[in-house]
């Protein structure tokens, strides 16, 4: 079994598009038919939880969305991953706020990416809405 942390963006990321491309991203335009977003660039990224919320909170300017998913493929690249719109979680990186569903929680506002990352960011039954406003 294999699995690909992807996002998708309403704007591209300008570091993926450098020459010099040091980010941990790589396309995702290979597996776009198959992955339940409705923002057009796509990448599959790496790294931890911590430093992919950094990213998110340097990128992300008021107003933008990010939607983040987890594809799962099983032998014979068949999918094993689903989607299942009422267990999608939504971040407010502006307000701090993490919803899920069973409710909405107000994250520390001093130390929120460490209690953010001990949360479920990313799911293969639900994609994750980040959002800055």
């Amino acid at each position: 079994m294999t699995s690909h942390y992807f996002i998708a963006t309403m704007r591209p990321i300008s570091e993926f598009h450098d020459e010099e491309n040091n980010a941990p991203f790589i396309s995702g335009e290979a597996y776009k038919e198959e992955l339940p977003f409705t923002m057009p660039y796509v990448y599959e990224v790496g790294g931890d939880d911590i430093e992919f919320i950094s990213f998110l909170d340097d990128f992300m300017q008021l107003g933008d969305v990010v939607e983040q998913y987890i594809y799962e493929e099983g032998r014979n690249g068949i999918a094993l991953s689903e989607n299942f719109p009422e267990e999608a979680r939504t971040i407010n990186l502006l307000n701090k706020t993490y919803k899920d569903q069973f409710g909405e929680y107000q994250l520390d506002s001093k130390k929120w990416k460490e209690d953010l990352s001990r949360r479920t960011i990313a799911s293969k039954r639900s994609i994750t809405t980040f959002m800055k406003n």
